[in-house]
C-alpha cells in the first residue's frame, strides 16, 4: 500500500467526476458494473480502470514502438515515485490512483504488472496478451477483498474480452453464478453473450444485461 504524503492532497470532487465520464466514453462495459458499488469502492475501481484505459489506448495513439515504451514507461516512473513516497504527478488519473493504492490492499508492484502485460500486447501485435484476467481479479480485490474467485472468473474475463474484440469463442461458459459482494466488479463479464452475437450491444440492452447479473448474481 502506499500512504498518502503531507505534500500529497486528495483529489477534488471534480477529478473524481471528470475521470468518470471519461471512463464512461472509454470503457462503458466496466464502468456500469461499477455503478453498483459503494461510493469509495466505486471511486477505487474507477481509478483503476481509468489507469487500464490509459495503458490500453497507447495502441490506439502511436504505432512506433520507441514511442510505446516511453509511454509505458512513464507510467512505471510515475508508480515508483508514489512508492518512494512522492507526491503524485500532476496528471489526474496519477492522483485518483494514489488514493486508491491508499485505501485499497493493491500494490504498485500490481499495477506494473497490468502495465507489463499491455506493453507484452503491444510489442506482439497480439491483444489476447492485454491483462484482461489480472484486472477482473484486482477490481474484485477492491469491492471484495476476503474472496477468493480462482481461475473460473479469469477464463470468463478472458472470454469477455475477446467477445468485445470480436473473437471466436471456442467453447463458451455458461452463466455462471458469483458471490453478491464481487458483482460491481465483475457484472459486466454477462455481457460477452450480447457480444458474441455478432452485432455491437444496443446501450440499453447492455444495461438490462448489466443489471440483470446484478440481481441474479449470475455472469
Amino acid at each position: 500500500m502506499v500512504a498518502m504524503t503531507i505534500s500529497s492532497t486528495p483529489p477534488d470532487p471534480e477529478i473524481w467526476a471528470t475521470i468518470d465520464r471519461r471512463l464512461r466514453t472509454g470503457d462503458e462495459d466496466r464502468w456500469l458494473s461499477s455503478r453498483y458499488a459503494e461510493p469509495d469502492a466505486r471511486n477505487d475501481l474507477i481509478a483503476l480502470y481509468a489507469f487500464c484505459w490509459e495503458l490500453a489506448r497507447v495502441r490506439l495513439i502511436v504505432t512506433e514502438p520507441t514511442l510505446a515504451a516511453i509511454r509505458f514507461q512513464w507510467w512505471r516512473d510515475a508508480l515508483a515515485e508514489l512508492e518512494e513516497g512522492r507526491p503524485p504527478r500532476a496528471h489526474d488519473v496519477v492522483s485518483v490512483v494514489a488514493v486508491m493504492l491508499d485505501r485499497s490492499a493493491l500494490t504498485t508492484a500490481d499495477l506494473v504488472s497490468i502495465i507489463d502485460g499491455y506493453e507484452a500486447a503491444f510489442e506482439q501485435n497480439d491483444r489476447a496478451l492485454e491483462p484482461e484476467a489480472v484486472i477482473a481479479r484486482y477490481a474484485s480485490s477492491i469491492v471484495a477483498p476476503s474472496v477468493d474467485l480462482g481461475s473460473d472468473v479469469e477464463n470468463l474475463a478472458l472470454e469477455f474480452a475477446a467477445a468485445r474484440r470480436g473473437d471466436a469463442v471456442a467453447s463458451p461458459a455458461p452463466i455462471t453464478p458469483l458471490p453478491s459482494s464481487v458483482l460491481p466488479s465483475l457484472a459486466h463479464l454477462r455481457l460477452r453473450k450480447l457480444y458474441a452475437r455478432g452485432a455491437a450491444p444496443r446501450p440499453l440492452s447492455k444495461r438490462l444485461s448489466v443489471f440483470r447479473a446484478v440481481l441474479s448474481g449470475k455472469v
